[in-house]
């Protein structure tokens, strides 16, 4: 027998010690440990959260909003609390009560001129429909009816306009929510927004902290660098777009108002909202020409003057979307999203088509944070495989 034969008996090669303890070592492994279990299950918690926002968003919409602007909020807060040692619901507090004098003093101001301007399109609708079908010799039908339903709403609540966002929120009150009516769920959503504001911020960085203990703590480094992409990208998106959609509704209703449109305030305003959805503002400059050319008919003008109802109006766009092109958004979003327009207008589409209004509005943000995960989490496993396959002649 050679020497050391019985030890290595005794002791096993050093091929099957080293599969033994492989196996024990595998065996012995938490879920998380495991890469392809922990990254899917990153991607699935993430997308489980978007749909389960997503389904709620009807009763949750108050909270959801709060949430957001708790989430871009927070930066300034933790400057606050660590730089000038203040305490975090003092921060809250001064921000919610410069946020309702500004809120306030906007609705003193152009509070009148939008009622007014609400009312005004209201009372003209009926004149503006029956401008159309005498002027073509056509009938509207029943076409018409539905849009003096609107119209007589607005008029008579303007509020209601924003009842498909909040209509959910009385539901979640019981019988409160039946008595006060869909009115009131406007109301109550907007006085609830600001008290979870409140608690959100004030305990955001709490919050954050009790989830990362449920990370282990040898993958707290790249969880932490996952998250401050998507982080960068995401409040990037939100801060970026809500700056350039108030800019842009300034210039909007600067440019109508030069051009003579009767609702040039509530047009801008509607133009400036719908830039925070890529594309969405172009809806104004149809709306804009359509405007004019009803106001022409329906004051009794017979001719139709092109530079007045064409050419204005489409100048006064145009400098507006170079100005917010070239302008603001590289000024302003120096986040990209890294995509181009092709792919930004096709998940528009998508998140409209499954979303509707929240999809517009979140599927330029969740397709960013969806392509990191891609990025961080399933193209390294692509590749270590790839790269571990045999090379082929």
């Amino acid at each position: 027998m050679k020497p050391g034969y019985a030890d290595t008996l005794r002791e096993g090669t050093p091929r099957l010690r080293a599969s033994k303890d492989t196996v024990t070592s595998a065996a012995n492994r938490h879920l998380w440990q495991i890469t392809p279990i922990r990254d899917l299950l990153w991607l699935g918690g993430t997308l489980f959260l978007l749909w389960f926002g997503y389904y709620l968003r009807g009763v949750f919409t108050p909270v959801l909003i709060a949430l957001l602007l708790a989430y871009l909020v927070n930066p300034v807060v933790r400057r606050a609390e660590t730089s000038w040692h203040i305490p975090r619901p003092v921060t809250i507090s001064i921000i919610l009560l410069l946020s309702a004098v500004m809120l306030g003093g906007l609705v003193t101001w152009l509070g009148p001129l939008l009622a007014e301007q609400v009312q005004s399109f209201a009372e003209r609708v009926p004149g503006y429909l029956q401008s159309i079908a005498t002027q073509y010799h056509v009938t509207l039908g029943d076409f018409s009816e539905p849009l003096s339903t609107i119209a007589t709403n607005l008029r008579d609540d303007p509020l209601s306009i924003l009842k498909p966002i909040f209509s959910g929120t009385g539901q979640a009150f019981g019988v409160l929510g039946a008595v006060i009516g869909t009115t009131a769920d406007v109301t109550l959503a907007l006085v609830l927004i600001p008290i979870y504001f409140f608690f959100f911020a004030w305990q955001f960085d709490s919050a954050l902290a009790q989830l990362r203990r449920y990370i282990p703590a040898g993958y707290r480094p790249r969880a932490r660098h996952i998250v401050r992409r998507m982080d960068q990208a995401v409040s990037g998106f939100f801060r970026g777009r809500l700056t350039i959609a108030l800019a842009s509704a300034v210039l909007y209703s600067a440019g109508w108002a030069l051009t003579g449109i009767r609702y040039w305030f509530i047009l801008g305003l509607i133009t400036g909202i719908l830039t925070i959805i890529p594309y969405a503002s172009l809806i104004g400059w149809p709306l804009a020409i359509l405007l004019k050319y009803l106001d022409g008919f329906s004051s009794g003008a017979g001719s139709f003057d092109l530079m007045t109802v064409v050419v204005w109006p489409s100048v006064a766009y145009l400098v507006v979307q170079f100005i917010e092109s070239w302008l603001l958004t590289p000024w302003v979003q120096s986040q990209s999203m890294e995509m181009n327009a092709v792919t930004v207008l096709i998940v528009v589409f998508i998140g409209g088509a499954l979303g509707g209004f929240y999809g517009l509005l979140l599927a330029i943000p969740v397709a960013a944070c969806i392509k990191i995960l891609l990025q961080e989490l399933v193209l390294p496993q692509l590749e270590r495989q790839t790269a571990a396959l045999p090379p082929t002649l």
